[in-house]
Parts: C-alpha cells; sequence; structure tokens
C-alpha cells in the first residue's frame, strides 16, 4: 500500500495531467515592480505543447524601475516601440477564454494582469486558475509548520529539481517553457514515487516577494 507521502504525491500528478488533458495555458509575466502600482511589461502564454500563443514585450505607461530591469534586464529602450496592453489586451482575452491558465505563483500574475488593466481603465476577463508553485510544494512534500502550508521554492529550484531548467531565468518565456517543464514532470509521476536524488534547498519565504514575474 502507498503511504501518505505518496498518495498525496499521486494527487498531485493527477492533477497536472488533468491540466494538461483539458488543454490549459501556461502563463509567464514580466512587470515593473511587485507594488499596487506596477504593470506588466513582457507577457508569454505558451500551450501544453509548448507553442507560444501570446509572447510580447509591452510598453508600461511609466518608466521600468532600475530595480526591476536588474532582475529582468527589460529596459525602457527595448519596450519604447512594443505595444501597450490594449494593443495586446484582445489577443491576450482570445487566449484565456475558456481555459485554466497555470503560472508559477499564479496569484502574483494574475494580480499584475488586474492592476494592468484597471491602469488602463478597461475590464479584465475573469480567469480560472491553477498554481504551479503550490502544486510542486505539495509535491516536494517540505511542510513549513509556522506557515502551516508546503513550503515553496523558487521556480528555477523546482526546474533544476525536474531537470527542466534552462538560461534566461526572469523573461517571460523561459519561464513559461520552465513552468510548463515542471507541469509535465508532474504528470509523469503518476505512480506518485519521487525519483532518487538530492531534494533541492528551499527558499526563505521571505524572499519570495522580491522575485519579479
Amino acid at each position: 500500500m502507498p503511504g501518505r507521502a505518496q498518495v498525496r504525491r499521486q494527487h498531485v500528478a493527477a492533477q497536472a495531467k488533468d491540466l494538461i488533458a483539458a488543454g490549459c495555458i501556461v502563463l509567464d509575466t514580466e512587470t515593473t515592480g511587485l507594488g499596487d502600482d506596477a504593470e506588466i511589461c513582457e507577457i508569454t502564454i505558451l500551450d501544453v505543447t509548448g507553442a507560444p500563443i501570446l509572447d510580447t514585450l509591452v510598453r508600461p505607461t511609466r518608466p521600468i524601475p532600475v530595480e526591476a530591469t536588474a532582475i529582468h534586464k527589460i529596459t525602457d529602450a527595448m519596450v519604447a516601440s512594443a505595444p501597450s496592453w490594449p494593443e495586446v489586451a484582445e489577443q491576450y482575452a482570445a487566449a484565456v477564454a475558456g481555459r485554466t491558465v497555470v503560472a508559477y505563483n499564479v496569484a502574483f500574475d494574475a494580480r499584475l494582469l488586474r492592476q494592468t488593466y484597471q491602469i488602463h481603465g478597461i475590464t479584465a476577463p475573469v480567469l480560472t486558475t491553477a498554481c504551479a508553485m503550490l502544486m510542486y510544494a505539495e509535491w516536494h512534500g517540505e511542510y513549513d509548520r509556522s506557515r502551516d502550508r508546503w513550503r515553496w521554492l523558487k521556480l528555477i529550484e523546482a526546474a533544476t529539481d525536474c531537470g527542466v531548467a534552462e538560461d534566461g531565468a526572469h523573461r517571460a518565456l523561459a519561464d513559461a517553457r520552465m513552468t510548463l517543464g515542471v507541469l509535465r514532470y508532474l504528470q509523469r509521476r503518476t505512480n506518485g514515487r519521487r525519483p532518487a536524488g538530492p531534494k533541492v534547498a528551499t527558499v526563505p519565504q521571505e524572499a519570495l516577494p522580491s522575485v519579479l514575474g
């Protein structure tokens, strides 16, 4: 009989399998910051095969702070000729319509999408979402008793653990590919068994908000 941990991982694998079978989309954004006035400056959406549905820089309404550029390397010059969000919004809305949106820390991406819509005075589509970060945290299985939840990992840590890490972290396309790679890894582990090998180090919880996108 499988133990509790194996059953838990089987549940996560089944969730990933169902998401992919239903034709979910995988999204990642890069942003001008973390606060209530931050907005999107890059977005990628992939289908379950990894093909891009949307992959573009976005021209924000304000200059990109140097602290944000230091993380994702997107400069004001790079977005100067990029479309504004209203020019991207129709394609984005078509991509997410009727689909479950998967992202790594989806709560952050969903909030920044809402904020970007609000900045431009347009109504955001209602999203159905699933969080790859929470799924992988449950799979990884390190419990944080002080917060009463599974401990979160950075995307690059989860991707490395799953063998799908790639260069270009903190750009939307690379991060979306790694998120899809993590989801596919989970989908394949239907027996709930974790391959032998060292677990990656977990990220301190207070460090997570400093990660843009």
